[in-house]
């Protein structure tokens, strides 16, 4: 009696281990089948550059290096002390100029102006604040006998608009067509309270829609304008209905 039980305990004992035996194997056997991945490195901590041929650089450690990176977006300005006008080669004196523009009423529209001349070719540039984020807003160029304040400012002087031309004065300066005297829409046309403007102006005196060039010495003031009519066909002429003045300025070229 003894030996079966014996023989029978021995029985048990090995079917435990081998069924023991049994699931260790199974659990490394699924270790194998399911290895670990790796961790992929996050997008902030490894940024990829690239080149202006568009081709990859490495990443590079040094401070300054990265912070060139950066887009220029980035460094967003908040006020018209932080706007600087870019710099492009000189052709000699009275190449560039600027206009300070001062709000209309209660607009509130203050801007700074830049417009820089290389051969027949005129890179406007802006900044301006105060803007109404759901209206849309052009800019125009002026004769160089237009005024920058009062009844008559940024309107043209020769001749002057007729409902005005017993209060303004006819002067004798150069007539510019209103391709010249467009410059063009601040950007983002809406849902900001300040926008810039980026414009070139290379076109033949009769070239259309706001491209003709016009040389620096025939403009006297700049204007901002609100579009009332955003959307349809821009006019053959100055239309003072449509464009309501919203901001004006002095054009004054360096010397």
């Amino acid at each position: 009696m003894a030996k079966i039980v014996r023989v029978t305990f021995m029985y048990a004992l090995v079917l435990t281990i081998g069924i023991f035996g049994v699931r260790l194997l199974s659990a490394n056997a699924g270790a194998v089948a399911r290895p670990k991945m790796p961790s992929l490195p996050r997008a902030s901590e490894s940024p990829v550059h690239f080149g202006t041929d568009r081709k990859f650089m490495e990443p590079s450690t040094d401070a300054t290096a990265n912070q060139t990176m950066k887009p220029a977006a980035l460094n967003s300005m908040s006020s018209l002390q932080d706007y600087v006008a870019p710099s492009f080669p000189q052709s000699g004196k009275g190449s560039d100029g600027t206009a300070d523009l001062n709000p209309i009423g209660r607009s509130n529209v203050r801007a700074l102006i830049s417009v820089q001349k290389i051969g027949r070719t005129a890179s406007i540039t802006g900044f301006a604040t105060g803007l109404d984020p759901y209206k849309a807003y052009v800019s125009l160029f002026y004769d160089a006998g237009s005024a920058s304040n009062g009844p008559c400012a940024c309107l043209p002087s020769n001749p002057p608009p007729p409902p005005l031309a017993a209060t303004c004065k006819t002067t004798d300066a150069h007539a510019v067509n209103f391709s010249q005297m467009l410059i063009g829409y601040w950007l983002p046309l809406i849902g900001s309270s300040t926008k810039t403007l980026q414009v070139l102006k290379a076109g033949a005196p009769d070239a259309p829609g706001g491209t003709a060039f016009v040389e620096l010495e025939k403009i006297g003031s700049v204007a901002i304008r609100e579009d009332t009519q955003l959307g349809t066909p821009m006019p053959s002429a100055p239309d003072a209905a449509r464009f309501p003045l919203r901001a004006c300025g002095k054009f004054t070229i360096s010397k």
